[in-house]
């Protein structure tokens, strides 16, 4: 039986690269199929690596947020989680345009590199709460996740795309035949996870992540209808 996640990893430090392969060592679900100390080699392999997922320090050697752009280009499937030592907003903004599906800092800890991988195969996204709470600082929005994992599921997210859209919680109750109660829930978590206390914030959000284009979202009255 083969395992659900292919994952390639690429650093330009060989010691940092061991470390991250020791991550997923034991876990039966991830095997590692490639990796890549420079760009040469990361476009070289990793399409025939056949991964399902890419965790990358484009901010060591001679990765860039370029990299990441080809690679997403390169395999449109594939599930990119970016994890470097500082959190340089302007970048992680735009590759959150372009469709990064998550963000770590290298202080993270085991666990949650573990689990940026294994939940964004999953469907969701996955950013470290010091990358979210720096990205909503530039535009105006405070948090303080600190350093706890901020991620949505994948009915949160489809939920999401609802909202930005203008729909109002029994008009998504009633379009995903859940109750009006589990909606509800649902919108509390995500403002809860995303530190916004309104429905602006979710779309802001929902737009900065692709999930709907910015020219097509509406402002709902909405508060809980």
């Amino acid at each position: 039986m083969s395992k659900a996640i292919r994952l390639f990893i690429a650093d330009s430090n060989y010691l940092l690269r061991q470390g991250l392969k020791s991550v997923f060592s034991d876990q039966d679900s991830v095997e590692i199929v490639g990796e890549a100390a420079t760009n040469e080699e990361l476009y070289s392999r990793l399409k025939t690596s056949m991964a399902s997922a890419l965790l990358v320090d484009y901010d060591s050697g001679d990765f860039s947020e370029k990299s990441v752009s080809i690679a997403m280009d390169t395999v449109p499937e594939l599930k990119v989680i970016g994890i470097t030592p500082q959190c340089h907003v302007n970048v992680i903004r735009r590759l959150m345009d372009k469709g990064i599906h998550g963000h770590l800092l290298k202080d993270c800890d085991r666990q949650e590199v573990l689990d940026s991988v294994l939940r964004t195969a999953q469907g969701e996204r996955f950013y470290c709460g010091q990358v979210l709470d720096q990205v909503n600082a530039s535009e105006g929005i405070e948090t303080e996740h600190g350093c706890d994992p901020v991620s949505l599921s994948t009915r949160e997210i489809e939920i999401l795309q609802y909202v930005a859209q203008g729909m109002t919680t029994k008009e998504i109750a009633e379009k995903l035949c859940l109750s009006f109660h589990t909606v509800m829930t649902h919108r509390k978590n995500m403002m809860n996870k995303l530190g916004t206390g309104n429905t602006a914030g979710l779309i802001i959000y929902a737009v900065r992540e692709n999930l709907i284009s910015p020219n097509k979202f509406l402002f709902s009255s909405d508060s809980g209808k």
